[in-house]
Order: structure tokens, then sequence, then C-alpha cells
């Protein structure tokens, strides 16, 4: 049984080994939101039973009920500690736990965010995975987690049991080299998101494949329509092609957003897709503008992509920085700023040298195939 936050930053990087297991005649689950399924029925492997319990947008408002003045989107690391340890568990524990008894799982997989998959496996005295999901997550967020978590336990009478090991899809130069991890890690190769069936496209060619292709992708949470319509502007202010995607915001959900974001656009140089698998724009990109969110920066470097990152909350400072460091990213305070970033990155073959040395460090590593079958004893 996979456990994850419901948002599709949490979910899609554990779909490899969702995948894998099932591929190997294991019984898979995904437990998350209840709400959460509908949105990510296509996006899961044929055969996945999803178990849902608890909420997410709930979550948001119950946590800014309880701390007066907190930013969800931009959150510190107590408010992170009490939106997925404290107000996540309690909306959603007990569900999980009915869910997971009645399921019956011998072993859970859980994301670094998610708390509630270990106490289930704490409740059932199975043993439990932690599946990474990008670089690990700074002692100051993992510390509020546990915190907040540590009252929950105390409350269901349940001891927390060590993860057995971490399934590790981050490739070392993307780790901060001060990273000591205090349990077995098993490296495991990632991959951006694809279906079983690749979506379909409207892409005509622009220009004759002459000028780049740069992806613009704020995410699923992040794309603000201003910001994104900023970003836009400024790619295709350099001569390139702009793919841009429009997301799945939890603050922006209706068409007005979306429209908002079309607005101004120049239709001949930029073309706006709805939420796509990663994978497929990535094939058809040189260059990727991100927010910094995992799943986009460690799809892009396995496919050797260079990146101009830009920022919008949550992990994304941490994320950034550290694919900065990699020498494949050029981290930017504004939109203003990305024009510039981009055409250095285009300019300059050091940051697509360095990102193709990353993509082949990232092809040395073990298949979710096998990670599973070390885990599942098989």
């Amino acid at each position: 049984m996979f456990s994850a936050t419901p948002a599709f930053g949490h979910v899609l990087p554990l779909i490899p080994l969702m995948r894998a297991a099932r591929d190997a005649g294991h019984s898979v689950a995904l437990l998350s939101g209840a709400a959460f399924r509908t949105a990510v029925a296509d996006e899961l492997p044929p055969g996945v039973d999803y178990l849902g319990a608890g909420a997410m947008p709930e979550v948001f408002s119950e946590v800014a009920a309880r701390r007066t003045g907190a930013d969800v989107f931009r959150p510190t690391p107590p408010v992170i500690g009490e939106i997925f340890g404290g107000a996540r568990v309690d909306l959603g524990i007990e569900d999980g736990i009915e869910r997971a008894v009645e399921w019956g799982p011998d072993l859970v997989v859980a994301e670094p965010f998610d708390a509630i998959g270990p106490m289930i496996a704490a409740r059932l005295d199975i043993a439990w995975h932690q599946a990474g999901i990008g670089p690990a997550l700074p002692a100051v967020i993992t510390s509020e987690i546990d915190r907040a978590a540590s009252a929950r336990y105390d409350r269901l009478r349940l001891r927390p049991l060590a993860a057995t090991s971490l399934l590790d899809p981050c490739p070392r130069s993307l780790q901060d080299p001060a990273w000591s991890p205090d349990t077995e890690v098993r490296a495991v190769r990632p991959a951006a998101h694809r279906r079983s069936v690749d979506v379909a496209l409207d892409l005509p060619e622009v220009g004759g494949q002459v000028e780049p292709t740069v992806l613009v992708t704020l995410g699923t949470v992040f794309s603000d329509p201003d910001a994104l319509s900023a970003a836009v502007a400024a790619v295709a202010g350099t001569g390139a092609d702009v793919i841009a995607t429009l997301g799945s915001s939890l603050r922006h959900p209706t068409a007005s957003g979306i429209e908002g974001a079309r607005a101004g656009a120049d239709s001949a140089r930029v073309r706006y897709l709805p939420f796509t698998p990663l994978a497929q724009l990535l094939d058809k990109a040189d260059v990727v503008v991100g927010a910094g969110g995992v799943g986009t920066i460690v799809g892009a470097l396995a496919h050797g992509l260079p990146m101009v990152l830009w920022p919008q909350g949550a992990d994304q400072p941490v994320n950034a920085a550290r694919a900065a460091a990699s020498g494949a990213a050029i981290t930017v305070d504004s939109a203003a700023e990305i024009s510039a970033a981009v055409t250095e990155v285009l300019a300059y073959g050091r940051y697509r040298d360095r990102a193709r040395e990353i993509a082949a460090e990232i092809a040395d590593r073990p298949l979710p195939a096998e990670v599973i079958a070390e885990i599942a004893g098989s």
C-alpha cells in the first residue's frame, strides 16, 4: 500500500514504483485523499486500488483557523509541520486506518510529507519504507512534521516505527553534500510522469523547428495566472517557441484563471496545454522554465534538460537552490530576470552538458522493479 498527500507532486513520483509492484504480481493500492480520486484516476497504472481517506483543501483552511496569519502556500517550517503532521492526520487518520484494515497491506510505502502511512504501519505492526520524491527535506522541516505527528501517535496510543529504508530517486548531484541519512538508502531510478498510453497533443510545429522550444510549467499548485503569463511573456521575448502548462491550481481552479493566463499570448509562438504528463512535454523541449517542484526538476534532469527556476513557495526554493548548485540550472527572483536567464542557458552549453551528465547518473540507478523486488522479498 502506497500512501501519499493528495497532490500530483506527491503522488506522481511514486507511480513508477506502483507500476513495478503491479507488474511483479503484487496487489497494489494508493491511500490518499477521498476527493483526489477523480483527479488522479487517469494517472494511476491499471489495477491499482484507490483507498480514499481524508481531505486536502480542507486541511489548508483548518491550518489557517488554527494559526492566525499562516500562509499555507508559502509556509514556515512550523506551518509545514501543522499541515502534514497535524491537520492532515487529524482529518484523515481514522478513515485511513479503516480503509487499510479492510484492504490488508503487508507493506507500506509513504512519501516524505505523508504522516498517515507510517501511522497505519504502526497500527498494523508492519514494515514501511519511505519513498523520496526529490532532495532530502531539511531537518528543520522533518523535525516539525515529526513533532506534530508525535502528538497524534500519543493520542492513538501508537508507537512510531522507523522506516526500514529510504527509496531515494534523487541523484547525488542534487542532494545537499551534508546530507547524512539515518536509515538504509536504496537508490532508485526516477522518471518524469508518463501515462500507460500517451495523451494526444495538438502541437503544430512553429518556425520550422528553427527556434528552440522552452517548456514553461509552474506545476499544479502554484500556477497562478499572473505569474504564468509573466513567465511566458518573458520566454517569448527571447524569440523561443513556448509550450506552457496551465496546471490544476488549488488557488485558481476556475476557467477564468485559465483564460487570464491565455490573455495576451501570441498564439503563433505560444501554445497552452492543460495538465499533461510531463514526460511527453519534455520530449519536445530544449529548456525548462519552472518553479522548482521536485517532479519538474528530476524529470527535466532525467531528460538531460537545463532549467531556469523561479520558486513560488513551499519547498521550491530549496529544490531550486540544489538544482542551481548542480550546475544544470539558473534560479531567478522575478519574471523580469527570466529572459536573460533563458538566453544564457541557450547560449552557453555548460548548462546543457551538466544536465546530460546528471541524466547519465540517473540512468545508472537501479530500476524500480529491482527495488520493489528487494523490499518485497521476491
